[in-house]
C-alpha cells in the first residue's frame, strides 16, 4: 500500500504543469546539446537509414505519409489554431483563447529561431520525398503539431471532465503527433533527433501554456476571496 501511494504521489507530481515545464525543457536542452556536439549524429544516421523509404516502397504508402505529414503543416495547424481560438472567444473563454494565441506565436518563434540559429543541415537532398525550405533542427512539424493538438486535447478533456474521454483524446493526440513526426523521417526530410527535439519543444510550450492558465485561475481565486470576506 505504501509503495502504491508513493507511485501515485510521483504520478501526481508529473501531472503538475510546473514540473512538466521543467522536465520537458530539460529534455529539449539535452537533445539540442547532443545535436550541437554531434553526439546524436551516428544514431540519427542509423535510424534514418532504417526508417527512410526506399525504391521498393508501394506508392500508396508514400501518398499516405504525405497526407499524414500535411496534418502537421503550418497552414493546417494555423487553420486549426484560428478555428479553436475563435470558438473559445465565442464561448466566453477569452483567457484560454489569448493563452493559445500566445503559445502558437511562441512555438513558431522558438522553432524557426532555433532553425536559423543552429542551422543544422537536412538529410541529403536526394533522399527528400517532399519539398523543404528551412534548416533541420528542430522539426517545426513536430513542434507545432505537439503544441496545437495537445492543447486541443486539453480543451476537449477540460470541457468533458470524463476520465475515459480524456484517456481516449490524449491517446489519439499522442498517436497523431507520433505519426506526423515519424512521417518526416520516413519522407527523408528530418533526422530522428529533429523530431524528438520538436516533440519536447512543443510539449514544453503546452506545459507552459497550462501553467499560465492555472496561475491565472489561482490569481483570480486569491483576488476574489478578499472581496467575498469584505461583503460578509
Amino acid at each position: 500500500m505504501k509503495q502504491n501511494s508513493e507511485v501515485g504521489h510521483y504520478i501526481n507530481m508529473l501531472k503538475t504543469p510546473s514540473v512538466q515545464v521543467l522536465l520537458l525543457g530539460t529534455c529539449f536542452v539535452l537533445v539540442m546539446l547532443f545535436v550541437h556536439l554531434g553526439v546524436a549524429q551516428p544514431i540519427d544516421e542509423a535510424l534514418f537509414q532504417a526508417l527512410k523509404l526506399d525504391g521498393s516502397t508501394p506508392k500508396w504508402v508514400s501518398d499516405a505519409l504525405r497526407d499524414v505529414t500535411a496534418l502537421g503543416s503550418n497552414i493546417v495547424l494555423l487553420f486549426v489554431a484560428i478555428t479553436v481560438t475563435v470558438g473559445l472567444a465565442m464561448h466566453n473563454q477569452r483567457n484560454k483563447a489569448y493563452t493559445f494565441v500566445l503559445a502558437v506565436a511562441l512555438g513558431l518563434f522558438v522553432a524557426f529561431a532555433l532553425k536559423a540559429g543552429i542551422a543544422r543541415p537536412r538529410p541529403p537532398v536526394s533522399q527528400h520525398d517532399v519539398d523543404v525550405y528551412t534548416h533541420s533542427f528542430p522539426s517545426a512539424h513536430a513542434t507545432l503539431s505537439t503544441l496545437v493538438y495537445f492543447y486541443l486535447a486539453y480543451l476537449i478533456c477540460h470541457f468533458s471532465g470524463q476520465r475515459a474521454v480524456s484517456t481516449w483524446i490524449y491517446s489519439t493526440a499522442a498517436l497523431l503527433v507520433f505519426c506526423i513526426g515519424l512521417s518526416r523521417v520516413m519522407l527523408g526530410v528530418h533526422w530522428p533527433s529533429d523530431v524528438i527535439g520538436g516533440w519536447f519543444a512543443g510539449g514544453n510550450v503546452v506545459a507552459l501554456c497550462l501553467y499560465t492558465i492555472k496561475w491565472k485561475q489561482k490569481l483570480h481565486i486569491n483576488n476574489s476571496e478578499p472581496q467575498q470576506s469584505k461583503r460578509q
